[in-house]
């Protein structure tokens, strides 16, 4: 079953042989008495239907949190290898077997294989993260903003743990490149 020639050093046939992948079977008949046969020769291609393509839920796209995705083939009883970074996946890859958590942008491809099919082709979804950060407290003043009749000592403070203060009196927009709030600010005109 392996493409050499026969000879009387090869397997007996002793009973049907099973055929599961496409192969040539070359076969010898030796007799007492006789000349050894010509080679007889059969080649045998076999159509295994293909693995269906596996399929991610949730699919690909960009998300605001980590997900949770299982990855699922209808063909039956089939296993199914998957890699996170990209690669193409193999036999010797990651099992499937059960939901993978994707937490930071990549791409997740799989293939499916059964007994009596070829695999599947390689499937591919890519996620992209981008982790909603919640927002900073807005910042509060005390004394509230107002007409006075003296000066004021202006005090900004904020809810947020650890959060940094930037602050302009120019009426222009504070930016991270502003001045940084570390004491009350006193202010003495409009």
């Amino acid at each position: 079953t392996n493409g050499t020639t026969p000879t009387a050093a090869s397997p007996v046939y002793s009973g049907p042989i099973t055929v599961s992948a496409s192969e040539t079977l070359l076969a010898l008949a030796v007799a007492s008495g006789f000349s050894n046969s010509a080679i007889a020769s059969a080649t045998y291609t076999i159509n295994l239907p293909q693995a269906a393509l596996p399929a991610f839920s949730p699919g690909a796209g960009t998300y605001t949190s980590a997900q949770t995705v299982t990855i699922s083939t209808t063909t039956l009883s089939a296993t199914i290898y998957y890699t996170t970074n990209g690669t193409t996946p193999t036999a010797a890859s990651p099992v499937y077997s059960g939901p993978i958590t994707v937490s930071s942008t990549e791409t997740v491809k799989a293939m499916a294989t059964a007994s009596g099919y070829t695999s599947s082709a390689v499937a591919s979804a890519a996620f992209t993260i981008n982790l909603a950060l919640p927002t900073a407290a807005t910042p509060t003043f005390n004394p509230l903003g107002g007409t006075y009749t003296s000066a004021q000592s202006v005090t900004i403070s904020t809810t947020t743990p650890g959060a940094t203060i930037y602050y302009t009196t120019n009426g222009s927009t504070p930016t991270a490149g502003s001045a940084i709030y570390s004491s009350p600010i006193s202010v003495s005109t409009t």
